[in-house]
């Protein structure tokens, strides 16, 4: 089973030389599975190895004795524990989020403020291939594209999942034979949530129609996220030769293959469209008129001559300043506006001027961003160092200059952090933000998915 991981996390160059893992232990047997597989391998392959707990106080005494169990046992290993903890009902509540997605995001908020505050080279989580193929079975049955399809991915940014190579039944082989003793969510056995109504009675079926199911599945997501990933290369590649103001040549847009040309305008216009609403945009780009229109989701696609112009509509007032957090995906609806925010990762190439110059993609440095990161409307008195440009402009003065109408310049999404200004939407980056080759980045994209659980 060891031989299988360390197989697959050399693949997706999983374990830092020389540097730290912090491992998500949440006392069940998957987290304990890895959590031990990674210390036995640990001195072998040259990392080290801590272990996070998160304590989502949903399950009253039961959750308060998991964060006992695992203290125990890594007081016993003599392991490195960092413990935190939420009140995630009072968090959905406030945030209007499901309790699920309130979970995740303060769990790995907790681990990726741990990470950074302790240097840790790579998180840790526990995600096996039976939860890869429930992933993609929850999100077939909701509606998905590609990156639905694609499942979880093995790594994303310091984010690995050396487990996805192995089955939940593997697991529980490997810590019986060590002795390592785990411990059971008892909402695990409740079909009240949908992936352990797939968990339960639909993975059971496909096993019985195919015994390597789980298989199949992981090597069918790793090709489709392959996939996925080369149409959004081609799109992003198309939108930074050919977009201009949100708008492209008719012809030439109409004639991209089909995949690429959806692909360019969900990243232009967000992903709030329908596939009714992407080919009604193709549609007008292919006629032969020189005028035209479709609606869209507070907004429209105009046919103006040779040109698909794509715009939104201006609402009244400002929009409502969001909070960002590693790994989330919001809508801002005022704007009909998507953002996603990734995780960090080591910045392989120094490539920051061509990405952020799409000015709808920032590459930020993630060791000079001080505290919370917020996208909210232009304050007075806000400021920007542009990079690529010499000296500071107030965004007042860098709104005049660019010729914005007044009435839509609070509608102007401006990413900040406690010190100040990090970009603006459609403007540019500012260099104290600006990464590198080599540095911890953190990337934010208008206009696109990702998944985690």
């Amino acid at each position: 089973m060891l031989d299988r991981l360390v197989k697959f996390a050399e693949k997706h160059d999983m374990f830092p030389d020389g540097g730290l893992i912090l491992t998500a232990v949440s006392g069940g047997a998957d987290s304990m599975c890895l959590l031990a597989a990674l210390l036995e391998l640990s001195e072998k392959r040259g990392f080290m190895v801590a272990a996070a707990h998160y304590n989502h106080r949903l399950r009253g005494d039961e959750s308060d004795r998991d964060a006992r169990f695992v203290e125990s046992f890594c007081r016993e290993k003599n392991i490195t524990l960092y413990s935190g903890g939420g009140d995630v009902t009072a968090f959905a509540s406030s945030m209007g989020f499901g309790v699920e997605e309130a979970a995740r995001r303060m769990r790995y908020g907790f681990f990726y403020e741990t990470a950074k505050n302790i240097g840790a080279a790579r998180i840790a989580t526990a995600h096996t291939a039976d939860d890869n193929a429930e992933t993609v079975l929850l999100n077939l049955a909701r509606g998905t594209g590609l990156a639905g399809l694609g499942g979880i991915p093995p790594k994303r940014g310091s984010v690995i999942r050396p487990l996805l190579t192995l089955t939940r039944e593997d697991v529980i082989g490997y810590l019986t034979r060590r002795g390592i003793p785990y411990i059971e969510d008892s909402t695990n056995a409740l079909d009240i949530y949908s992936r352990n109504i797939i968990r339960h009675r639909v993975i059971p079926v496909l096993h019985e129609l195919n015994p390597r199911f789980l298989e199949h599945i992981s090597v069918t997501t790793s090709l489709i996220r392959e996939d996925n990933a080369y149409i959004n290369d081609l799109a992003k590649a198309y939108i930074h030769e050919h977009c201009r103001d949100r708008s492209f040549n008719a012809a030439a847009l109409a004639g991209l293959p089909r995949p690429v040309s959806s692909r360019v305008i969900r990243l232009v216009y967000g992903n709030n469209l329908s596939a009714a609403h992407i080919a009604s945009v193709l549609a007008l780009a292919a006629s032969g008129s020189v005028s035209g229109e479709v609606s869209l989701p507070s907004g429209a696609a105009r046919r103006v001559y040779d040109r698909i112009v794509l715009t939104q509509e201006a609402p009244a007032g400002d929009f409502t300043p969001v909070e960002l957090t590693a790994g989330c995906h919001i809508r801002i609806p005022e704007l009909g506006l998507t953002v996603t925010c990734g995780y960090p990762f080591t910045a392989e190439c120094d490539n920051a001027e061509k990405v952020n110059k799409s000015f709808t993609t920032f590459l930020f440095k993630y060791d000079n961003i001080c505290g919370k990161i917020v996208i909210r409307p232009r304050e007075t008195g806000d400021k920007i160092n542009l990079f690529g440009r010499n000296g500071t402009k107030t965004l007042k003065k860098l709104f005049t200059e660019r010729r914005i109408p007044r009435r839509l310049r609070s509608l102007i999404p401006v990413i900040t952090d406690e010190k100040g200004v990090l970009a603006v939407y459609g403007i540019g980056i500012d260099n104290r933000a600006v990464s590198k080759a080599g540095d911890q980045t953190l990337e934010i994209i208008f206009g696109e998915t990702a998944y985690e659980k």
